[in-house]
């Protein structure tokens, strides 16, 4: 198993991506990513038990969108793997390009499986860097995730692209080039072309920081609305305990009220509701935890449910 192939599996047992004996729905477009993505799918299937068929949406943009189809279907047909490909309407309203994702959310909706694109570690960094120039808040900076809208899932997330490219070519596996990708009027082309090869000649790791910068944003994010939501309602015991120790403990410092000392008794505490500890535990500043068997409660020192 190769550098590539590690990382793939590893990013998959990692974050639960996609569980042994799913039915895989692969979102394939033909390009390097994708077809990278399709070949590996395919490589572990049969060890994870996995059942992988293929979608392809030909947006009909391009002229050569239909070879892209073709080449898809054939190379699935070499596989042994069932192909679908969709030809929608023409989209209307707001932006082409939400639009064309309005269009593939449904469809990867309506393949009732886990769904795999093939975004990459590249892509996540060009993401943030799009979100700043944008002026996005914090939801925005979170950018690309492990875990997509709906049945979405990047399992390529913790690989370069240019990984990618050489895994493929070391393997003489072929894919198609969008041309569509070169156009300079598309913002993330720019960034793409422009912006992040100057990075990296200055930064050579530029990509690797810039993604890990998203991936701390993303947890911080998602924190944020797990705290508000805890704090309104009560939490699913067997949720808190599912978090990694460092949110778990991130989630009690911010039910806390985020005081400025505590840390070993907010470790304590974790410590006893992952053992099963139930009943009341003072956290630090005051606020009151209630565990109950299936339940955790945060109450505030003046009596009032957060």
């Amino acid at each position: 198993m190769d550098t590539v192939e590690r990382a793939f599996l590893g990013t998959v047992k990692r974050e639960g991506l996609i569980p042994r004996g799913a039915g895989v729905t692969a979102a394939v477009s033909g390009g390097a990513d994708s077809m990278a993505m399709l070949y590996l799918l395919h490589r572990f299937a049969p060890a994870r038990n996995w059942s992988i068929e293929v979608l392809h949406v030909d947006h009909g943009i391009r002229s050569s969108s239909g070879e892209d189809a073709a080449f898809v279907a054939e190379t699935c047909g070499t596989l042994g793997l069932q192909c679908r490909i969709e030809r929608p309407d023409a989209v209307s309203g707001g932006s082409l390009e939400s639009g064309w994702s309005r269009v593939r959310h449904r469809l990867y909706v309506e393949s009732g499986k886990v769904v795999a694109v093939a975004h990459t570690r590249s892509d996540r960094a060009e993401t943030l860097l799009l979100r700043l120039v944008e002026g996005s808040g914090l939801r925005g900076l979170g950018g690309m995730d492990y875990r997509g809208r709906g049945p979405v899932v990047r399992p390529m997330l913790d690989l370069h692209r240019d990984q990618v490219r050489d895994f493929l070519s070391d393997r003489r596996l072929p894919w198609r080039e969008d041309a569509t990708n070169q156009e300079q009027s598309v913002a993330r082309n720019r960034i793409r072309a422009s912006v992040m090869p100057v990075l990296e000649k200055h930064f050579p790791e530029a990509a690797d920081g810039l993604s890990r910068a998203s991936a701390v944003l993303s947890a911080w994010r998602d924190l944020q609305a797990l705290v508000a939501s805890t704090a309104r309602n009560p939490m699913p015991r067997a949720e808190y305990t599912s978090l990694p120790e460092a949110l778990r403990l991130s989630v009690l410092w911010s039910l806390a009220g985020q005081p400025r000392s505590g840390a070993d008794e907010l470790f304590k505490t974790d410590q006893w509701v992952v053992s099963g500890g139930t009943g009341e535990h003072i956290l630090p500043g005051g606020h009151l935890l209630l565990a109950g068997s299936d339940l955790l409660l945060v109450k505030s020192k003046e009596g009032r449910y957060d």
